[in-house]
């Protein structure tokens, strides 16, 4: 039955994703090279596609080998120094950091220019959070969760805040357990709009399948953390960057069927997939 494989609402590109790659395309259209710095998003099906295009991720300006193109600073941000080096190596920049994104960094910025200390709930690792460091005035420590909160040490007072693509429980748990190491403690929700309206998304549809299947890329953080949502809803959950990845058995097993997209993953991916699944259930009308 039709109505026994359902495709999230939600799924697939958020609007700081679609707007960045909307941005490069049209820039490729032009006349100059286009180059981002790293890879616009975490996804190797929409980096194949701009790379196609000539569109080149690099690290550093000094590595565009044309100095007449353009650089992107890509959605994830980048740290205001790095921010600062880039407009002042003498070629066009177009920033294409997320909005939201954007508004997690004042925050930081705001408190920490009061004397705050920062506590970013995230990926240490993730560019995101990395560019989010940059604005902490050098007070600044990232913990995963609550267990690694307790570990910190004491603060006078301290800005707690999130990676835009967290989970909000994990968020809210991991802020309650700051509130023990501050004298003052300011607790500010960054996650975006986007990923609570999927997350919410995910949870009422997640638990009433027997199978979950999760398209996006291998490393993709906001993907990884809604298969691992999906692990605590559902008996079946599958993280798949292409079609290619399903699992006959499992599909043709499972009564229900969830189909949910990171961020970052562009809706063709999830078409394809979508469609995949109902062909091996006998459910794609001709």
């Amino acid at each position: 039955m039709e109505q026994d494989v359902i495709v999230a609402k939600r799924a697939g590109f958020c609007p700081g994703v679609k707007s960045a790659i909307d941005k490069v395309l049209e820039l490729a259209a032009g006349q100059k090279p286009v180059y981002t710095i790293g890879p616009l998003i975490h996804n190797k099906q929409v980096t194949d596609m701009l790379s196609a295009k000539h569109i080149t991720s690099i690290d550093i300006p000094q590595q565009a080998s044309d100095k007449s193109g353009i650089l992107v600073i890509r959605a994830h941000g980048i740290t205001p120094q790095f921010q600062q080096e880039i407009e002042s190596c003498g070629m066009e920049v177009v920033d294409a950091t997320c909005p939201l994104v954007k508004h997690a960094q004042n925050i930081i910025d705001k408190f920490a220019r009061k004397g705050y200390h920062t506590v970013i709930v995230g990926d240490s690792d993730h560019a995101e959070v990395i560019g989010l460091m940059g604005y902490t005035q050098g007070r600044g420590i990232v913990v995963s969760g609550p267990e690694e909160a307790q570990k910190l040490p004491t603060f006078d007072k301290v800005n707690v805040v999130s990676q835009t693509t967290q989970k909000e429980s994990v968020f809210y748990q991991t802020a309650e357990e700051v509130k023990k190491h501050s004298r003052v403690c300011q607790i500010s929700n960054t996650i975006c709009q986007p990923t609570k309206e999927r997350q919410k998304e995910t949870i009422e549809l997640a638990q009433n399948a027997d199978l979950v299947i999760v398209v996006g890329g291998k490393h993709s953080a906001n993907t990884a953390r809604l298969a691992l949502l999906c692990k605590g809803l559902s008996s079946a959950v599958q993280h798949v960057e292409t079609e290619t990845e399903l699992d006959e058995t499992l599909i043709k097993q499972a009564k229900k069927i969830f189909i949910t997209a990171g961020a970052s993953t562009p809706g063709w991916v999830i078409d394809r997939v979508a469609d995949r699944v109902r062909q091996l259930r006998g459910t794609i009308h001709k």
